[in-house]
């Protein structure tokens, strides 16, 4: 990861005011638990790169680019996307908790459909951060495949989709390893919603040589 100059230099202001600027502005505090909960899965993927678990690691930060990529020791390779658990009262752990994945921009293709959905393919590996319903930066993974996709366009994900907070029911999972290990998987036929039959998803690809 590449080092940026200090926030003073950038904004020209002192680290307190900058602080106090983000405190009253909501929208500015969503985006840095965004970023926040990307440094924390960084350190955490750092963590297993130096273990030899992971061979390298990239944290992108540009449009149309998943947010992780990772050369797994086998040689292939990994995309991951970030996202943090819904924070609002209608999603709890009582309620079940719920993660959002659209983009933040939005946009509409050359056939005039809304760009905001992920495509399924666009991701191996989504971590969901717990941190807006337990205050702790931690992570549940899940392999792509898993997740709903929309009934009528199954090329694209469901907006909302559930997570667990604990246990390895519905696939999601502690270890973001035994993510990698399920994506690996061949996929089954998916079933929507609307109990469609759907595609299997792609397999990881191997890293060029």
């Amino acid at each position: 990861m590449t080092s940026s100059p200090p926030l003073e230099e950038k904004f020209n202001a002192p680290i307190a005011d900058i602080l106090e600027a983000i405190a009253h502005g909501f929208r500015a505090q969503v985006d840095v638990r965004g970023k926040l909960a990307e440094l924390y899965l960084y350190r955490y993927l750092e963590r297993l790169r130096e273990g030899g678990q992971i061979g390298s690691l990239q944290w992108h930060d540009a449009d149309g680019q998943p947010d992780f990529e990772a050369v797994m020791r086998d040689g292939r390779k990994l995309r991951l996307e970030c996202k943090n658990l819904r924070s609002d009262k209608r999603f709890s752990p009582g309620r079940g908790c719920r993660v959002e994945i659209q983009k933040t921009r939005g946009g509409r293709d050359k056939k005039g459909r809304k760009t905001r959905g992920y495509l399924a393919n666009h991701f191996d590996v989504l971590a969901a951060c717990v941190f807006n319903q337990t205050g702790e930066w931690s992570f549940r993974f899940i392999a792509a495949r898993w997740l709903a996709r929309r009934a009528d366009d199954s090329r694209v994900l469901e907006v909302m989709q559930t997570v667990p907070l604990t246990g390895e029911g519905e696939h999601w999972h502690d270890d973001f390893l035994e993510a990698v290990e399920d994506a690996r998987r061949k996929g089954p036929i998916l079933i929507s919603r609307s109990g469609q039959r759907r595609r299997k998803s792609k397999a990881l690809t191997r890293a060029p040589q």
